[in-house]
């Protein structure tokens, strides 16, 4: 299983898509620094994000800045990280050529886990990525700046909650992309379900959905102190769908004929 590992991060780094994906994102970072302009995708309707936004307006955007401003963009990075999905395991799928390492003695949990290990890790890189290259192009642009009291400490949490909610998403995914053989119904569920959701969300109001809107969760994890809303149930729900789909995508596999 280790070598099947290694075969695919070494065809992954082989692969241009993978790095015309980087490119794409550092481009994204450098014109949203250039340009000192946050967006995001969906319905966000918080008046705490306003305040951040109108905070970011009228500070300069250095290195810290830019970290927070960033943090409230981090839903794009799904965006992103679709590629990924197809070069990590869907390729595999829909090809089926995973029946080459099923038949040379690799267990189907064994197979199914490498290939979730790597997506995770592969997408933690992408969130490493995401940060460091806005600090740095920030820093270049407008200075380091001061950090803010227990900047760090925030930050990682945040990057936490972001990371989590983002597994959510991307194994309802994998989910569907397992049962359906398609990286077609893999990428649209993707895209789709998370912006269902956070529209029925906004207009809606319905308090016990506000738990599953993954993007506006992503967007806003910077913010601790949003009124009426948990964090402690926000990932518990995020931890409960990564369980849950697990389950049922390696059921699904489980049962496919070879």
């Amino acid at each position: 299983m280790i070598n099947a590992m290694r075969a695919d991060f070494y065809r992954l780094f082989r692969t241009k898509g993978f790095y015309i994906t980087q490119l794409l994102l550092i481009l994204f970072v450098i014109i949203s620094v250039s340009a000192e302009a946050t967006g995001s995708v969906g319905v966000v309707d918080s008046d705490e994000m306003a305040g951040m936004q109108s905070h970011l307006q009228v500070h300069d955007w250095d290195s810290y800045q830019t970290f927070i401003a960033f943090s409230s963009m981090a839903s794009f990075l799904i965006y992103f990280c679709l590629p990924l999905l197809v070069m990590i395991v869907g390729y595999d799928f829909v090809h089926q050529s995973y029946k080459n390492q099923l038949t040379s003695g690799v267990s189907r949990l064994q197979y199914f886990g490498s290939k979730y290990f790597i997506f995770a890790v592969v997408t933690a890189l992408q969130f490493i990525f995401y940060y460091t290259s806005a600090f740095v192009t920030a820093a270049f642009t407008n200075g380091t700046g001061t950090a803010p009291t227990d900047f760090w400490i925030h930050a990682l949490q945040t990057i936490g909650i972001q990371f989590i909610a983002f597994q959510a998403i991307f194994m309802i995914g994998l989910c569907i992309l397992v049962i359906t053989f398609s990286n077609v119904s893999g990428i649209i569920s993707v895209i789709v379900i998370p912006l269902i959701i956070n529209v029925l969300n906004a207009f809606f109001n319905m308090d016990w959905l506000k738990y599953f809107d993954f993007q506006t969760g992503m967007n806003v994890a910077w913010i601790r102190d949003l009124p009426d809303f948990s964090w402690l149930a926000f990932l518990s729900c995020n931890l409960g769908i990564i369980i849950i789909m697990s389950y049922i995508a390696y059921q699904a596999f489980r049962h496919k004929s070879l």
